[in-house]
């Protein structure tokens, strides 16, 4: 769902924010509906099941406070399911890994920018 964005990252480019917003909402509509049910039925299939660390690099990329508050609930749910990391660890390590795409430096000090890290 988030790879042109994962794209445009890597060549150290900042995706276009209407376009992430739309795609971001669809994202957080269908992660949505699947935690929504017992945890059995979580499919892992990406079209259906969006990366919630995708989920959370978009989030944070556009920097929107209401979206990010439905991220990190879905945050604590699925590593509350799965005995993983806190909220605070998986986004620490997330963001990590987002700034471990941009190609050279400048890139990744704009993304701390935008991130506003």
């Amino acid at each position: 769902m988030f790879s042109e964005m994962i794209d445009e990252l890597k060549q150290g480019v900042l995706p276009d924010s209407a376009l992430l917003r739309g795609r971001c909402r669809a994202a957080l509509a269908k992660k949505l509906a699947i935690v929504s049910q017992p945890p059995t039925y979580w499919i892992v299939d990406s079209k259906r099941n969006p990366d919630t660390e995708h989920l959370l690099w978009a989030v944070l990329l556009l920097q929107d406070p209401d979206f990010l508050d439905i991220v990190i609930g879905i945050i604590l749910m699925e590593q509350a399911e799965s005995g993983g990391l806190s909220a605070e660890a998986f986004m620490e390590q997330s963001v990590a890994r987002l700034l471990a795409l941009a190609p050279y430096k400048s890139f990744a000090d704009q993304l701390k920018h935008q991130l506003a890290i």
